[in-house]
């Protein structure tokens, strides 16, 4: 007879994927954990945060997030610390990355690097 901990094992690695066989996708969203992103929503809002996590429904989960009214509030540093939030895909306009460098980045699925 196995024992618990032997079939934990077992199904655990039968679960492991090498990275080099991950999608180019989960790859990129991989290089942005705990990486600082900027979050423009639907009413307005901006946020920033630390990027934990995401689901297939495009939900994403900030840690360390703060949230600032509009993009005037980013300049004068207006600010109201929320700490962990998730923020439904439905009310995302746009996602920026490297929010601490001047010229950000923004992340377009639509308008991949494919020529």
């Amino acid at each position: 007879m196995e024992t618990e901990n032997q079939n934990f094992q077992k199904s655990s690695m039968c679960s492991f994927v090498p990275e080099q066989e991950y999608t180019e996708g989960r790859r990129k969203l991989m290089s942005w954990l705990n990486q600082q992103m900027k979050i423009h929503l639907l009413d307005g809002r901006v946020l920033v945060g630390t990027f934990v996590c995401t689901d297939k429904d495009a939900h994403i989960i900030l840690s360390s997030c703060y949230e600032y009214f509009n993009e005037k509030d980013l300049d004068t540093g207006e600010s109201r610390l929320l700490g962990l939030v998730m923020i439904p895909g439905r009310h995302i306009i746009s996602i920026h990355t490297d929010v601490q460098q001047t010229s950000e980045q923004s992340i377009n699925t639509s308008n991949s690097d494919q020529t």
